[in-house]
């Protein structure tokens, strides 16, 4: 009867522990992916969230920035990772919804390669002249842009970047031709407008509001469907005669493919908490982003229908990689 008791009490010491372990992420400590340089928006957002999965799980989040080739060596890195739920990575719109139409040669494929676990935030874009170019409103910069074809430049972080694609659509919805100057990032994106050196740019709020705050920089409006709740001042481009233009960045996270599914379905419960919590929620607002939470399905039709909507724009405008 003792060996019994003693033989009952040993299944349930590992039964308890097992069952307390399922349907729990992580395991063990994380390998979060950022596919860009430390700094930016997306490596912003994944170190919050890697701070509040540390402090709602106890596990260790380890942040590894592997920047280059527009967000592609990170993804294809992820793509190489082991599926057990132990690696994941933030993706922005770029690697996914770009690069796969700009670079014929990427070496992974959206729709196979990758588990959506969900969206977390998007950056709104804000539109800003230089003091230098004199542009004061959207409906001044058209009129200019239309008499002076080719004359008006803008910076953007690079070719492809949401930056570059937020100007194209803009000429391309007001019939007219913007001078495409890129740079090797956001941050010397904005110091050329605020020196001067271009007319105009597209920014997210982390690297272009203190910058309008300073009084450096003229801010035209936002690139959104609809004022922004903590911006209500701020009128959208669309409103000012450029029907239907919204231009954005979001970020989400992905996982290799092939990971099971109830460890898929604990990340992205996890991801969509977090980013859902008005707590959190507050701190995006502070950096100049909107908290975007959306599921695993979710977060696949956004990318297929920006996929769709970019891939469009970048083959009517004969945009290429070089």
């Amino acid at each position: 009867m003792k060996n019994r008791y003693i033989g009952m009490a040993f299944a349930l010491s590992v039964m308890l522990p097992l069952q307390a372990m399922a349907g729990k992420w992580p395991t063990g400590p994380v390998r979060w992916i950022v596919p860009y340089p430390p700094g930016g928006g997306n490596d912003g957002i994944s170190r919050l969230i890697a701070h509040e999965i540390e402090q709602r799980t106890g596990a260790s989040v380890v942040v590894d920035n592997k920047g280059g080739a527009n967000g592609t060596i990170g993804i294809n890195a992820l793509r190489q990772a082991v599926p057990d739920g132990h690696t994941v990575s933030t993706v922005p719109s770029g690697p996914l919804d770009v690069n796969p139409t700009l670079n014929k040669t990427v070496p992974y494929d959206r729709d196979k390669d990758f588990s959506y676990v969900g969206s977390m935030i998007k950056f709104p874009l804000f539109l800003v002249a230089s003091h230098r170019s004199g542009i004061k409103s959207v409906t001044q910069l058209v009129e200019r842009a239309r008499l002076h074809p080719d004359k008006l430049t803008y910076s953007s972080a690079g070719i492809g970047n949401s930056t570059h694609l937020a100007g194209a659509l803009l000429g391309q919805l007001t019939g007219t031709r913007l001078l495409h100057v890129p740079y090797t990032g956001t941050g010397p994106a904005a110091v050329a407008v605020v020196s001067g050196e271009v007319d105009l740019t597209f920014g997210s709020g982390p690297s272009i509001m203190p910058m309008v705050q300073a009084n450096k920089v003229r801010l035209l409006g936002v690139a959104e469907s609809a004022r922004l709740a903590n911006m209500p001042d701020v009128p959208t481009v669309a409103e000012q005669g450029v029907p239907g233009f919204e231009a954005f960045s979001w970020a989400g996270v992905v996982a290799p493919a092939g990971i099971k599914a109830d460890v898929l379905d604990d990340i992205s419960r996890t991801i969509f908490e977090i980013v859902s919590d008005p707590a959190f929620q507050k701190k995006v607002y502070e950096y100049g982003m909107v908290p975007m939470p959306g599921t695993s399905q979710a977060f696949r039709a956004v990318v297929a229908r920006d996929a769709e909507k970019w891939g469009r724009l970048i083959r009517e405008a004969g945009i290429t990689a070089q």
